[in-house]
């Protein structure tokens, strides 16, 4: 390839490219963000041009917004269950796939484990909508540490990517990627998908930066195992239905709220500077600088010409507004906090869930990515990916806000109710105790209660909560209490006898999945524990 090819870009990368920067420069706000939105104007003075943007303040909106959906997706914990077979598909022991424990203990080589990574890719699909993920083996004259790797890349540095469609399912059968580049050169690494002839490959450049010399120097090469397609895909925040190219950002709202904020704060800044009382004084008489001094003239020497500022306060009107409107399509609190303003236990509630609905959608997507990067990593070592990854969605008992405004709103609904006030103190306990020491906390305010029936329902709802045990998800009959594997087979199976069930498989069973509830009976629900999610 020569120079002008490989620094050929997609033409969606090129129509994406500014508002993919705006994305960015809004989540690192700070000076490079200040110095983006206000450009120096042409008979601006030098002087009160670097003034004006290092005495004002960018409110960091963006970076508020991505860290707090990221921290409500990731609180609950994620569940992996690490299990692969053979290409034939036959059960691998886990004492063989020590390689696997170490991938989720330093997953990108630089001791992060894969939990960390995952909040890498949370929080670049915030940002940017989606970012791209590839998963890589150390080669034997770099170390090759007997394991594989991933990393995560935001779009900006993947530069060209093409799709190719095998029955009906999109694959990826090109990729760019911009590396590193110094003054003189730019490092590009290029993927290509393999065919039936010859398998997948990657290949390195190091391409001058002066494309009409055109240096080109390839710098490294490699294939992947036979079989393997390009270990690399995109991870999306949230699916743009338009193509399967880009996501859609969680701050693409945000960033114009964040940009007219900061051009409202530097034009409130400017009036009060020049907001100075001008006085008029005739020739001759001196005007002291300090507070408190004497002047001494005759009337009408001295006048003083009031500057209006009302401006000012329509502009700290207009930025109340832009964050009242932004925090109420989050749900996120926090703006509000910062404002000492109250809201209803009802409001509080709608705007979390709001913010639980779009933290669920994204698990979703994450646990799709996850899944990914074990089938790439498997192949890395001659297996296949077997097991699961489920991200825990129960987000309503991990938001103290929610559950606060839920105890509240139970509180102001039904007052005097013993039952309620035993669940609204059981709740509160269960939030302040220790989590290892929750259940200890719970028993002894049960052995408080005084009411019997009260106390007897807490109890057998208490144990219940402490035998439940999900057990292994390869189901057998004796799991449901079946006397028959397949229908139409008399075959008896007792729980103390060995089975030996063909390839027909077992029946399916009706399992009982709790009470159904609609969304006005929320409080209800959550204070008797039953909406548990995922």
């Amino acid at each position: 390839m020569n120079a002008h090819e490989l620094i050929k870009k997609n033409p969606i990368y090129n129509a994406t490219f500014e508002q993919m920067l705006a994305l960015q420069y809004g989540y690192l706000g700070g000076y490079v963000f200040k110095t983006y939105v206000r450009k120096k104007r042409p008979s601006e003075d030098s002087n009160l041009y670097i003034d004006l943007v290092k005495n004002t303040v960018a409110q960091p909106i963006c970076r508020y917004i991505v860290d707090t959906i990221n921290d409500v997706l990731f609180e609950p914990g994620v569940k992996r269950d690490i299990r692969f077979a053979t290409p034939a598909g036959a059960y691998i022991d886990p004492k063989n796939t020590e390689w696997a424990e170490l991938f989720l203990l330093d997953a990108d080589l630089n001791n992060r484990n894969l939990n960390g990574f995952m909040e890498q890719v949370g929080d670049l699909t915030s940002i940017y909508g989606h970012c791209w993920v590839f998963v890589d083996m150390p080669k034997e004259d770099e170390g090759n540490l007997g394991r594989p790797y991933v990393v995560a890349l935001n779009p900006l540095n993947v530069w060209d990517w093409e799709w190719e469609q095998f029955g009906g399912k999109p694959m990826v059968k090109y990729v760019k990627v911009l590396e590193s580049e110094d003054h003189e050169n730019y490092y590009i690494k290029c993927y290509h998908l393999g065919t039936e002839e010859y398998p997948s490959y990657w290949r390195s450049y190091k391409v001058g930066k002066n494309v009409a010399k055109g240096d080109v120097e390839v710098i490294g090469e490699g294939v992947y195992p036979a079989g393997m397609a390009i270990p690399g895909f995109i991870v999306y925040g949230r699916r743009d239905p338009r193509s399967i190219d880009v996501g859609v950002s969680d701050i693409d709202s945000a960033v114009d709220a964040q940009r007219e904020l900061y051009k409202l704060e530097c034009e409130a800044y400017t009036a009060i500077q020049f907001a100075h009382t001008i006085i008029r004084a005739d020739k001759g008489v001196s005007i002291p600088v300090h507070a408190g001094a004497i002047v001494r003239a005759s009337e009408g020497q001295v006048s003083a010409i009031p500057i209006d500022t009302g401006d000012v306060d329509k502009i700290i009107a207009k930025q109340d507004h832009i964050l009242q409107h932004i925090e109420a399509l989050t749900g996120l609190g926090g703006l509000r906090n910062s404002k000492n303003q109250i809201a209803s236990g009802v409001a509080i509630i709608e705007e979390r869930k709001t913010l639980h609905r779009l933290a669920k959608s994204k698990a979703r997507l994450m646990e799709v990515a996850e899944e990914l990067i074990f089938t790439y990593a498997a192949r890395f070592m001659g297996m296949r990916w077997a097991g699961e990854v489920i991200y825990n969605t129960d987000y309503e008992a991990h938001d103290t806000n929610y559950r606060l405004a839920l105890i509240e709103k139970a509180k102001s609904l039904v007052q005097g109710n013993a039952i309620v006030d035993n669940l609204v103190v059981k709740e509160i306990i269960a939030m302040l105790a220790p989590d290892e020491k929750v259940a200890q906390y719970e028993q002894a305010y049960i052995d408080t209660i005084t009411d019997p029936q009260v106390k007897e329902l807490m109890t057998q709802d208490a144990e219940q909560v402490l035998s439940r045990d999900l057990g292994s998800q390869i189901v057998t009959p004796e799991d449901f209490g079946e006397n028959q594997a397949v229908y139409g087979d008399d075959t008896e199976y007792d729980s103390g006898e060995a089975y030996d069930i063909d390839d027909q498989g077992i029946g399916t069973p009706v399992t009982y999945t709790g009470q159904s509830y609609y969304t006005q009976q929320a409080i209800a629900t959550q204070l008797t524990g039953v909406n548990t999610g995922r």
